[in-house]
């Protein structure tokens, strides 16, 4: 496959999908992506503010309805690969223009995601796991492989390689460092969820309770099984990028 079929490919994997979205995240994503839409592509905002309550509204309906398969990342990879392609700058946003680009990339998704699985059904059958602790080392050289390869970014990084690495003893990321990257992640988490709800017109007042917890001092933000799970996720997800980068610098 071309690196941009296999970029593809890596992003269905990248972050949760739509559809696992609670009511809460699922509204102030919407009210974040009407202003990151018109930012990518130039379409208009319209100044009348029933438009834009009708727009949040639909798109809503629509990220559940039809794009419940996909994650944020393609999403906004669609706007921004088919979006700008489109011959409507400068109008007013509306769903029929969210659609055509989002469209054509399901249609190129679709295809590629049928070659995936043709090449997975050739492949011989995976040995069931053991009852014991799995072994990740072949997952992990693919992550180092990638690394060689400046794609560690479009790697979808699963948390039990942190896990493994730390049970056999191949963490090199100093425990401070460790912490600071929880922090990192914990302010970058924070960072998201201002961002989108500043873009929302409603209140959300569960998703401002978890920001204004994860943004004070102290550590009870880590009593919020959501928010915890978030960070921590992430910060899992970051350490082994840092160790892959090492282990090939170490080669």
């Amino acid at each position: 496959m071309l690196p941009e079929e296999q970029r593809v490919l890596g992003m269905k994997y990248k972050s949760p999908r739509i559809g696992s979205f609670s009511p809460e995240i699922l509204s102030a994503t919407c009210k974040g992506l009407v202003m990151k839409i018109s930012v990518i592509t130039g379409w208009q905002i319209p100044e009348s503010s029933e438009y834009v309550t009708i727009l949040d509204d639909q798109l809503k309906k629509k990220l559940v309805d039809d794009y419940q398969d996909l994650n944020i990342d393609e999403f906004e990879y669609a706007l921004r690969t088919y979006g700008t392609k489109i011959k409507d700058w400068g109008k007013g946003l509306n769903l029929a223009l969210i659609d055509d680009a989002i469209c054509e990339y399901i249609g190129i998704r679709q295809h590629l995601s049928s070659l995936e699985e043709q090449k997975r059904s050739k492949q011989p059958e995976l040995p069931a796991l053991s009852s014991g602790p799995v072994d990740w080392s072949a997952e992990w050289e693919k992550i180092k492989e990638s690394a060689r390869n400046g794609a560690l970014n479009q790697s979808y990084i699963i948390t039990p390689i942190y896990d493994w690495l730390k049970r056999t003893n191949q963490l090199t990321v100093s425990g401070e460092a460790r912490k600071q990257i929880l922090e990192d992640c914990r302010q970058a988490l924070a960072f998201e969820m201002s961002v989108a709800l500043r873009a929302s017109s409603e209140r959300n007042p569960v998703a401002r309770e978890k920001l204004e917890l994860l943004t004070q001092d102290g550590d009870d933000w880590r009593q919020n099984e959501d928010l915890w799970s978030a960070v921590i996720n992430a910060s899992k997800q970051q350490t082994v990028k840092i160790e892959a980068q090492n282990a090939i610098i170490n080669e």
